[in-house]
């Protein structure tokens, strides 16, 4: 069983089938995204240029 799709999974294809909300695995999914897309934006404001107003 380990790293089986998931029960009912063989109707989803792409990003359906990653994503599943119905699947813990899905699910961590969509909490590994958040979480990279917040760190992304956190690195991004931190790592962008100040702007120098004279």
């Amino acid at each position: 069983m380990a790293g089986a799709d998931p029960p009912g999974s063989e109707n989803l294809t792409g990003l359906s089938r990653i994503f599943n909300s119905q699947t813990n695995f899905g699910r961590a999914n969509v909490a590994k995204a958040t979480y990279a897309t917040i760190a992304l934006i956190v690195a991004y404001n931190l790592l962008k240029p100040k702007n120098k107003k004279k």
